[in-house]
């Protein structure tokens, strides 16, 4: 519960059925300024709970905006001192389990724990960091994108590969053209250069990313060709190295995996 108007629901729902009983979460604004109830609404909040006919238990939230960043330590301590604050007048909050550590301050501030972390990109096995990959962190890829080679081009000094144009072969080059594009959820912005698996071996890509299809460079992988297995990110390649490259995070490629991507369940 992040609002007044969600309580005020939930009051009504219990009004209709006295045996709903339901745990709250309420999520206290202690400055990420996203979701969450602030100081001066607190007082107004407080008299909604007491206003339940059947309360449930409540646990008391926030959400850390800086846990993964340079400023990470200065902007908890920040956000504690804030939420502390709103609830100084309020003897019942002492008691009440705490839910604040995102998957930043669970890794690197472990004093955030308390009853209930939230983990997020840390189970997909990435990491939240941009200074620290997700192995020296001891986690894991838990999603592997596969794909194939469906075609295979051999280009002269010169040729132009793809929309645009914007790999010019500077040799003579095999490019293998993998089959899967933004419209599967790979990064569009992913520039070429961008590492790939192409038979448990490494290369790169070449050139714009297609809605079905990108290219990659084959030029030292003799064996590889059509129906060469393909890794885009996960076993071997790790999703960080792969988002670092385009410009963004992990945790944008996997929920940017498009609906259409079969998936198969270890």
């Amino acid at each position: 519960m992040h609002s007044l108007e969600q309580l005020r629901l939930l009051r009504q729902a219990a009004v209709a059925a006295p045996d709903l009983r339901l745990p709250i979460y309420l999520k206290l604004n202690s400055g990420m300024n996203r979701l969450g109830i602030t100081a001066a609404q607190l007082p107004a909040v407080r008299r909604e709970l007491e206003a339940l006919p059947t309360p449930g238990p409540l646990t008391l939230m926030t959400h850390f905006a800086e846990a993964d960043g340079v400023g990470g330590e200065r902007c908890i301590a920040w956000q504690l001192e804030r939420f502390a604050a709103m609830t100084a007048d309020w003897p019942a909050a002492a008691s009440l389990p705490l839910s604040l550590a995102n998957s930043a301050a669970i890794l690197r501030y472990p004093q955030t724990a308390h009853d209930w972390v939230r983990p997020g990109i840390m189970l997909y096995g990435g990491s939240p960091f941009a200074d620290q990959d997700a192995a020296s962190l001891g986690l894991k890829p838990v999603m592997t994108l596969h794909s194939r080679i469906l075609a295979v081009q051999e280009i002269g000094i010169g040729e132009r590969v793809g929309y645009g144009g914007t790999f010019v072969a500077q040799r003579p080059t095999r490019v293998g053209i993998v089959a899967c594009g933004y419209a599967d959820g790979y990064p569009r912005h992913a520039p070429g250069g961008t590492p790939i698996v192409v038979d448990g071996r490494r290369t790169q890509t070449l050139g714009r990313v297609s809605m079905d299809m990108l290219a990659c460079d084959l030029s030292e992988l003799p064996g590889a060709g059509v129906n060469s297995p393909v890794v885009l990110w996960g076993d071997g390649l790790p999703a960080d190295e792969v988002a670092s490259a385009a410009g963004t995070i992990s945790y944008e490629l996997f929920c940017a995996l498009a609906r259409r991507v079969p998936v198969r369940e270890a």
